[in-house]
């Protein structure tokens, strides 16, 4: 069978059914010598390929820039103490991009999927356990952990590893899903946002995404302070060991894309 998806599994079973995803964005991304350092002084190294199992858009200018000297939080919460469920996305995050799910029980276990791994990011990170949200619509799962590393420069290094287990996913063998091309926007000095369109593995007829992704789920990396998160947007979630779909309708690398950069903001 052709595993497809990539991002998050759960771990307590059928709540989401099988967690089949796969996002392409429709501009051909930002190249890695280009993209914003995460940690602000060196760019993320470009990942390579591995293997499987079921579980953006353009790259623009951030909306808006802070100066080193104003405070990077917008939310009133500290970018340097805990992870706390304020500095998660809200269900009114999700409606502000048109995306229809309501909240799942917090004791849901998500677990980061590499190619050939699967990690909670806690365990990448290694903190303590991940603060975490997950929301379910008629097709669609939102899933998002985050954790606190000791200092800024921690969590840089902690988001660019989670980030290149993922780009690890960009080649792999035709037939199995992948991950498209890395977007990655510099929101402010201490907030960072890297997204990746997932593409369903019967459109990988070359070991790679093809030019015109047609995604059906994302994962984001996320940092800002010392706080990192990982968020995963499936659009074709089923009940069933199929799939509902194969690539999302409408714009979901708009939804995509804007989703991650609020997501980022809500770290802090």
């Amino acid at each position: 069978m052709r595993p497809r998806t990539g991002m998050f599994v759960i771990g307590t079973a059928a709540v989401l059914g099988a967690v089949v995803g796969a996002v392409a964005l429709p501009d051909p991304g930002t190249s890695a010598a280009e993209r914003p350092a995460l940690n602000g002084t060196t760019p993320a190294p470009p990942g390579q390929a591995s293997s499987p199992r079921p579980s953006s858009s353009s790259s623009q200018n951030s909306s808006s820039s802070q100066s080193s000297s104003s405070s990077p939080s917008t939310q009133g919460v500290s970018v340097d103490g805990p992870v706390t469920s304020a500095n998660m996305l809200s269900n009114a995050d999700l409606a502000g991009v048109g995306l229809t799910a309501s909240p799942q029980p917090p004791d849901i276990r998500l677990e980061l999927v590499g190619c050939d791994k699967l990690q909670t990011l806690d365990d990448i990170a290694l903190s303590g356990p991940p603060v975490q949200r997950a929301w379910e619509g008629e097709t669609v799962g939102v899933y998002e952990q985050a954790v606190a590393a000791r200092d800024e420069d921690e969590a840089a290094q902690v988001a660019r590893q989670v980030l290149s287990k993922l780009e690890a996913c960009q080649k792999r063998s035709a037939g199995y899903w992948v991950y498209g091309a890395t977007h990655s926007e510099r929101i402010d000095r201490t907030t960072t946002a890297s997204w990746l369109g997932q593409i369903d593995g019967s459109f990988n007829t070359a070991g790679r995404a093809p030019k015109v992704e047609k995604i059906s789920g994302g994962t984001a990396v996320l940092r800002r302070g010392n706080h990192v998160a990982v968020l995963g947007i499936n659009w074709c979630v089923s009940a069933g060991d199929e799939a509902a779909c194969v690539a999302a309708g409408g714009d979901a690398g708009r939804q995509l894309a804007e989703l991650s950069r609020r997501a980022a903001r809500r770290l802090g």
